[in-house]
This record gives C-alpha cells, sequence and structure tokens, in this order.
C-alpha cells in the first residue's frame, strides 16, 4: 500500500514495527476471526450489501488495484479494476454508490501517451454498487483526474454529500465537500489530512491529523465547518494515528494508523482514549456494519504475510442470539445477525434486514455461528471443552448454510473461540397461484457437541413479510 497519509518519519519505523507485534487481542466483549482473501488489501473496506467492499492488489502499481466484494463464504466478486493506489473507500446504501479515493495519477509513474487513460488524485462513484461487476476506473470519476492531489479518506455526511481529505503536508492539506458533484473548501490549513468521521449524534465531522512535526492530532467540526473546541479534541500525541476512522455502534471513535500502536477508542465527549485492538502491525481501513454492529479492519506487516490478505472481523457478544436450548450449554453457540423476538426473526422484503438490499420476493437473513462463546449474559455455560461437531439443518435447504457448516466444520475441534459466517439464509415469500404473495416462514436447527459430551441445539424461526 502507499502510505502518502502519514509523516515520513512513520515510515521510517515500519520496518521495525513488523516485529514488535504479538498476537492480536480482541477488546472485551467481543470474538475476533479473520477471513483470508489471498490478496493483498489496500486500505479500502466498507460494510455492503451481500459482503464487505475491500481494496485489493500490489501497492502503487498503475492500473493494478481493484475493488471486490467479499463475499462471508470466500467467493469475490471483481466490482471495478484499473486503480493506482486506492486509499480509502466508503458506501453510501441509500444511493448503493461505493465512492472510493485514489492518491496517485500518471505523473506519479511517469506515464504518458496511451497511457493518458490511467486516471487518479481524485475519487471515484461506483453506480450500482452492491451489483457491479467488472467495470473499469476511468470513466467513473466523481471530480475530474488530478483535482484532490494527495485524497486520502472518505465519507459521507447523513444526506449524502462527499467529503474527502488531502494529505498533501505543510500547511496544505485539509477537506473538500462535494456536493452534486460541485467541490468546496470545507476546511484548510492542515498538514497530513487524513481519517474522517461523522458522529451518527450529533452531524460533526472528526478529522484525523498527522503533523508536519510527526505526531498526530484529531479536530471536530460542526456540519457547516466550524471548529469546536477544545480544538485539536484530542493531542497532538503519539499515542494514536491518524489513517481511518469510524463511529463504533456504543457512540465512540475508533481511530486506526499507529505503526506498531493500537487501534484506539475515544469518547466524543471528553476525549479521554483507550485501547480497543492490539496487536496488529499497521492498522488501516476499518469499516463498522450498521445492522449487526460488526467492526472489520485491514492491516499491514509490509511482508505479504496472512495479516496483509486478511479481512480482521470482531464480532460483539452482546449482539448475539443464543437459540433456546439449555442455558447450561447455549454458550456452545450463538447466532451472528438475527434480531429475535421469542424466537423469531422477522424481515420484510427490501428492507434494511434484507441483506440482499432488493425487493424481489424473498429475504436475505444474515447469518452466521459464533462457537464457544464467553458470554457474562450465560454465566452458567461453560466454554472451556473444545467443539467437537456442528451440524445445520434448514428448512428449506440452504447451499449457504451448507457451505457455511462444512467451513466451520473444517476447523473442528475448536479449543478457543471463534465465529463462522454464511452468505445468508434466503427465505422466498409464498406465492398464491392467483399471485397474492404471503408471508415466507423458515426454520434453522444448529446442533453442537462439545468433547466434554454437553449438546446444545437451537433452533432459530424465519418470517419474510411481502414489501408494502
Amino acid at each position: 500500500m502507499r502510505i502518502i497519509r502519514t509523516s515520513l518519519a512513520s515510515l521510517a519505523i515500519a520496518a521495525t514495527a513488523v516485529a514488535a507485534r504479538g498476537a492480536v487481542t480482541a477488546p472485551a466483549g467481543y470474538i475476533y476471526s479473520t477471513q483470508l482473501l489471498g490478496n493483498l488489501t489496500q486500505s479500502c473496506v466498507a460494510a455492503g450489501v451481500g459482503g464487505t467492499f475491500v481494496g485489493i492488489g500490489p501497492s502503487f502499481t498503475a492500473n493494478a488495484e481493484s475493488i471486490v466484494l467479499a463475499k462471508e463464504s470466500g467467493e469475490l466478486r471483481l466490482v471495478a479494476s484499473g486503480f493506482n493506489a486506492i486509499a480509502d473507500c466508503a458506501y453510501d446504501r441509500a444511493a448503493d454508490v461505493l465512492y472510493v479515493t485514489d492518491n496517485a495519477d500518471n505523473g506519479d509513474f511517469g506515464l504518458a501517451g496511451p497511457f493518458a487513460a490511467q486516471s487518479g488524485d481524485t475519487v471515484f462513484a461506483i453506480p450500482n454498487a452492491s451489483t457491479a461487476s467488472g467495470l473499469s476506473a476511468p470513466g467513473l470519476e466523481l471530480l475530474p483526474p488530478n483535482s484532490l492531489p494527495f485524497a486520502a479518506a472518505v465519507s459521507i455526511d447523513a444526506t449524502g454529500n462527499v467529503f474527502v481529505t488531502s494529505s498533501a503536508g505543510g500547511n496544505s492539506g485539509g477537506v473538500t465537500k462535494i456536493v452534486g458533484g460541485t467541490p468546496s473548501a470545507f476546511a484548510s490549513g492542515m498538514d497530513f489530512a487524513s481519517g474522517l468521521a461523522f458522529n451518527p449524534a450529533n452531524g460533526n465531522l472528526f478529522v484525523a491529523e498527522s503533523l508536519d512535526s510527526f505526531d498526530v492530532q484529531i479536530r471536530q467540526f460542526t456540519s457547516g465547518g466550524t471548529p469546536l473546541m477544545p480544538d485539536p479534541f484530542a493531542g497532538p500525541a503519539f499515542s494514536f494515528g491518524s489513517y481511518d476512522a469510524a463511529f463504533n455502534s456504543d457512540g465512540r471513535l475508533l481511530v486506526t494508523g499507529a505503526f506498531g500502536g493500537d487501534i484506539v477508542s475515544f469518547n466524543p465527549a471528553d476525549s479521554s482514549m483507550v485501547s480497543f485492538v492490539s496487536g496488529l502491525n499497521f492498522a488501516t481501513g476499518i469499516t463498522v456494519d450498521a445492522q449487526t454492529h460488526r467492526v472489520q479492519v485491514l492491516s499491514s506487516t509490509f511482508s505479504n504475510a496472512p495479516e496483509d490478505r486478511s479481512l480482521h472481523r470482531f464480532t460483539p457478544i452482546d449482539q448475539l442470539s443464543a437459540g433456546g436450548g439449555s442455558p447450561a450449554t447455549d454458550c456452545l453457540q450463538e447466532a451472528y445477525g438475527l434480531q429475535l423476538t421469542d424466537g423469531v426473526a422477522e424481515c420484510t422484503d427490501g428492507a434494511a434486514c434484507d441483506a440482499d438490499g432488493a425487493v424481489n420476493d424473498g429475504c436475505v437473513f444474515t447469518l452466521g455461528f459464533c462457537l464457544n462463546v464467553a458470554d457474562p449474559d450465560l454465566a452458567g455455560c461453560s466454554n472451556a471443552s473444545p467443539i467437537d461437531s456442528l451440524t445445520i439443518a434448514a428448512k428449506p435447504a440452504s447451499a449457504a448454510l451448507a457451505t457455511a457448516s462444512a467451513q466451520i466444520s473444517a476447523g473442528l475441534p475448536l479449543s478457543g473461540t471463534t465465529c463462522g459466517f454464511s452468505d445468508g439464509y434466503y427465505v422466498p415469500l409464498k406465492i398464491t397461484g392467483a399471485g397474492e404473495r404471503k408471508d415466507g416462514k423458515a426454520k434453522v436447527k444448529v446442533t453442537t457437541v462439545a468433547a466434554d459430551g454437553r449438546k446444545d441445539s437451537d433452533s432459530y424461526k424465519f418470517v419474510c413479510h411481502p414489501a408494502p
């Protein structure tokens, strides 16, 4: 990856930071798991429809980087290719548009003549991103090539306006606001402006910035661009990074980008900081799923290690659902992605809970399976014994759940705690001979057996309602 959003001094310590990290430590109340992609990741990560948008490809190489949609099963769908140095991305689900920043242009590679179609130093807008396939980056620019030198982070406010930071350095960086394709200066006079995040509680914009003096600060602005006091909100300091930022489901601000340091979590009310995740070498992109609250992170060791090619996932335990088995065994398996009422998950075709995002005579329920969970709400259940087997039975049957079951079973027996995810459980509507649409219903039973002989049997019911 091209680390343009940080100071040159930080780059000098990158190699030593790689050797300094240990095992990844998830925050209290989260389960850590990974999905190996097989390609180097490149800063862009955004929770999407039916999977996660991820930037992949060799670092800082003309026309060689791409955006893929990584499905939970591991299948990758090529969304768009032809990027040079992907810096960040943000997904507008309401408009189904993925915005991508690229901070390298032709001049960075000494290209001219037949390579004139190469584009960069701008922000791209990929339309119909949930279904887009095999698009070419040139031609998808939201702003003309070279119009956003040192383009860094991108974020979207509640009304769909696009914000992009510039990591120009030397007091020349800042934030550009783009409304209807027209840019304007939102904030200026910054150094290496980087991570952006809007506070969902009040709409304020937080901007993380590496200074020319090599330390980092975070500033807070109103939606109109007025700096809020205290200014800066946090720092200057060396104890946190500036690469990317996102608000977690608990209302706290997460910030990545410390070489050999932690992803940190700030209280937006008083700027108090605690560690969120430790053990990653250099965390870059971060995204929080609005529906399931799962946090996903990209990271690099700069050595093509598995860390560089993985989605790092942190699943909140308090969002998991026990399946109605015995409290003494319910921690052996809990379901991810479901909001249950009396054991029933309900959704309406095309609503936010419908993971395919479309009105198409059925609902796709997000569904995963977390094993050996240390759940404080199930204090009477021990997760000390390894998990020996997992069986998933669905009615109607599901190829996606069968794939998930096989993938999870391939990793058994399991002594620790982990989660496996499916591409979703599709529940079709019932359509009468007269064409009337009625509720579709389904049931999934999960049986988990531990090495000490305990068995957990969980049942989940699903109801898909027709679109109004």
